[in-house]
């Protein structure tokens, strides 16, 4: 999957949940660190970065808090 890809498929699974419910999102197939970026009003901007394999995990609020969801595949050279 490219960034954009990704992108899509994490606003989706946000625009389709319901508030207040838990969601994960799997990155099947995708083998490299992910870093998110998620802008919220007022300001609020939280990073992650998963590890391959490691799910995003939240759960959703009311409307007009997220401004923009951001996805940056990161290199992974293994171990040196």
């Amino acid at each position: 999957m490219t960034e954009i890809e990704l992108e899509k498929f994490i606003s989706n699974a946000i625009s389709s949940a319901p508030v207040g419910k838990k969601v994960e999102v799997r990155f099947s197939g995708v083998a490299v660190p992910i870093e998110i970026k998620m802008k919220f009003a007022g300001g609020w901007v939280i990073n992650y970065i998963l590890i391959p394999g490691m799910p995003l995990e939240f759960i959703k609020g009311e409307a007009g808090y997220l401004n923009e969801v951001g996805i940056a595949l990161l290199p992974n050279d293994g171990l040196k």
